[in-house]
């Protein structure tokens, strides 16, 4: 389980209700999150991201939604099935 804090003056401050099972005296462990990606990586990702996409063949978008929605149509159809509706 993970509960959001903040840390002021040295003592860690939930910020919100924690678990009712948890008792006082109970040791937990802390870890510091990942530092946050500074601009220029994002940047440069977004970057990568968009030399990749360049590289797909253009059609290849066409048969991905074409699959997305053959999908959802079997979905919907399943669902009716289940429910009695067709």
């Amino acid at each position: 389980m993970t509960i959001r804090a903040i840390l002021r003056n040295g003592v860690i401050h939930p910020t919100e209700p924690l678990p009712p099972g948890w008792v006082e005296g109970q040791e937990l462990v802390i870890e510091n999150p990942d530092p946050i990606a500074d601009n220029g990586e994002i940047e440069e990702w977004v970057r990568e991201c968009e030399a990749a996409a360049t590289q797909l063949p253009a059609d290849d978008n066409e048969r991905f939604l074409s699959a997305l929605e053959e999908i959802e149509h079997e979905s919907k159809e399943q669902v009716r099935r289940e429910w009695g509706l067709s």
